[in-house]
């Protein structure tokens, strides 16, 4: 079977050698503080914002593609694009928008297949159009006006490959499977490179969109010399091209695939064809491939979750150690979640929140507020790896490295590794809680009745540290959602991320807080070598954190000072509707007790925050002014 083939880019620049413990002992320092200033302060805590809940509507369609591709507006289909069952023949395009289609199959002398360069092609026509590649129309509109941003919700693409005779899905999840003892053994990844593209157009004077839905990361996408133009005789020019992955269109840690102008209705084409210069083109040309697409804009139902590396080593050295190791060499996270029954996975790429400097150390993604279980957060290398997925036979897929559960079977799983260098984390498990061991459910005391948590701390890996083998990659590693773990001081007010990205259809907020130096807060001028409070928090020597209480459960959220310390910002940060801004903390993180005091705001100046029924925006302020240790006083002209 001969196949198109051109010359592929280079590969990336090497493997990442990422590994659980090549990294330093980190040691935490404060910098003495060396300007010893009278500072007055004043504080102003404003930008509150209420938003408007955004959805889109689109026409219902389906289409179907069995003998010829027709769009059926009869089924009611709300947001989803579905292609059934049609069959791609080869094709080449850089941007789905110019289609290109060889006139010959390109045989050398011998019958060996021969470059791109060596062939001949012709354009694409009209009558091209659902005949070998898909081309369909459609149009979305906003339900509210102003801007209503459209995301990718998720999708999934399923094709048959001629030569395993086996149907390939793509669909962004990551399945763990578990062997006959009862312990994680691999996980399924694609393996088979597929070079099936699709493309989104919104009109002719922006960029399409073109995703290759095989990869989960951009980098994990691959690159072809695609044909941009034929000349008069068929010869073909070609341009280096490359996919992006759906997961840079996921709602809450991505960008919008689409932004639409209000009421006014936007068409949009939708472009799927088999890349003809990609690898392994043959062992999908002519076989059935089924497409579905899910956009949303509005998702009331979802809620972000935080993760926290707080990771010590494996080594006996440094089990006592905080290295935070998470983010060593590039590494990302992907959160997987299920339903109830451990069906339908979802695989959502976790987005970096905060950064030690060098790493990062904190990431969030969206969470259904329902899924309590069956939640997985899994390491990856950020470049593919060629592997022992099977134990036997190597193969080039996106490694996993560590793997944190949050499942029913997940202290099972550790007793099953209960031997040699798994017998490390079953001992941690137990530090955490000796009679549960590791959280079955994402709640304060670990059950499906308690209280939900969404902050989930890193604390160990799995004791294999380093391994090639993938069933100890995927071993159960160590942490806890939100409660107190015996050797730190978190908790159940610790805080969550800043720099959240919003959430439309809850209730969100940004808090300025200005440090003014016209009024002195008098206990924090010599404080721990001096320096005055503003220099204090710019040099994160001392902590501000914003408290709310939602139906008794506390969350306080760390603030970012800004200029010098003149004000503390919390931005982008989603609360729960009917959440209260209730006090502010001020932490010493050196400290074994961090908060050294409180600024409570008083119960008739507390803001009530809920979802607003407009598109305003309003803004709610405080002061903190030096009456004794400091109090918080209302400021502006908001209503309570």
């Amino acid at each position: 079977m001969m196949k198109l083939k051109d010359k592929f880019c280079n590969l990336l620049n090497g493997l990442v050698d990422s590994r659980l413990n090549n990294t330093k002992k980190v040691t935490t320092s404060y910098v003495a503080l060396f300007l010893v200033l009278s500072i007055f302060a004043v504080s102003t805590f404003s930008w509150f914002t209420i938003r408007d809940t955004a959805t889109i509507d689109s026409d219902p369609f389906s289409l179907e593609s069995a003998a010829g591709m027709r769009v059926n507006k009869g089924e009611e289909i709300r947001n989803t694009i579905t292609v059934k069952q049609a069959k791609l023949k080869e094709a080449s395009s850089v941007d789905g928008r110019n289609m290109f289609f060889p006139v010959d199959r390109g045989y050398g002398v011998k019958g060996q297949s021969v470059d791109t360069s060596e062939m001949k092609f012709r354009e694409g026509t009209v009558g091209d159009k659902n005949n070998g590649y898909i081309y369909s129309d459609f149009t979305l509109t906003g339900q509210t006006g102003g801007q209503v941003e459209v995301y990718v919700k998720s999708y999934k693409v399923q094709v048959h490959n001629r030569n395993t005779k086996k149907d390939e899905v793509y669909d962004g999840a990551t399945h763990i499977t578990v062997d006959s003892n009862n312990k994680p053994s691999t996980y399924l990844a694609y393996q088979n490179p597929c070079p099936i593209r699709i493309a989104f157009i919104r009109n002719s004077a922006e960029a399409s969109t073109v995703i290759d839905p095989t990869a989960i990361i951009d980098n994990y996408a691959d690159e072809c010399q695609a044909v941009s133009s034929v000349n008069s005789l068929g010869s073909a020019t070609t341009t280096k091209a490359k996919g992006r992955s759906f997961s840079d269109y996921y709602f809450g840690t991505g960008a919008p695939l689409f932004t639409l102008d209000g009421l006014k209705s936007q068409n949009i084409t939708m472009v799927a064809w088999l890349e003809a210069t990609g690898e392994n083109c043959d062992a999908y040309e002519g076989q059935d491939v089924s497409i579905t697409v899910e956009l949303e804009s509005n998702w009331k139902d979802m809620e972000y979750v935080t993760f926290v590396d707080k990771t010590k080593g494996d080594a006996d050295n440094d089990e006592n150690t905080e290295l935070r190791w998470v983010g060593n060499a590039g590494c990302f996270l992907v959160m997987t979640y299920y339903d109830e029954n451990f069906a339908n996975p979802k695989s959502v790429v976790m987005s970096e929140s905060k950064s030690d400097g060098k790493k990062p150390i904190e990431w969030i993604a969206y969470l259904p507020k329902d899924k309590i279980t069956n939640i997985s957060f899994m390491r990856y290398s950020k470049v593919k790896e060629k592997i022992k997925l099977d134990g036997t036979n190597e193969v080039e897929v996106g490694r996993i490295y560590n793997v944190w559960h949050t499942t029913a079977d997940v202290n099972k799983w550790i007793a099953a590794n209960n031997s040699g260098k798994g017998e490390k984390a079953f001992n941690w498990s137990q530090e955490i809680n000796r009679e549960k061991g590791l959280q079955t459910y994402r709640t304060d005391n670990g059950t499906a009745t308690g209280n939900k948590e969404n902050t989930y701390y890193a604390v160990h890996g799995n004791g294999y540290g380093d391994t090639p083998t993938v069933a100890e990659n995927v071993a159960p590693c160590i942490g806890y959602w939100g409660t107190t773990y015996p050797n730190s001081s978190g908790g159940s007010v610790e805080p969550t991320t800043t720099e959240q990205l919003p959430i439309t259809g809850e209730t969100y907020a940004r808090a300025d807080i200005q440090i003014d130096y016209n009024l002195w807060l008098n206990e924090y001028n010599s404080y721990n070598g001096g320096g005055g409070l503003r220099n204090l928090l710019s040099q994160d020597v001392l902590v501000l954190k914003a408290v709310f209480d939602s139906n008794g459960t506390e969350t306080a959220y760390k603030m970012k000072p800004q200029g010098g310390g003149d004000k503390c910002v919390l931005s982008k940060t989603s609360v729960k509707s009917g959440s209260r801004l209730v006090r502010f903390d001020l932490y010493d993180p050196a400290k074994e007790v961090p908060i050294i005091r409180n600024y409570p705001v008083p119960p008739n100046i507390q803001h009530t925050f809920t979802e607003s029924a407009g598109s305003n925006e309003y803004i709610i302020s405080y002061n903190l002014v030096n009456q004794g240790s400091g109090k918080v006083e209302k400021a502006g002209n908001w209503e309570i």
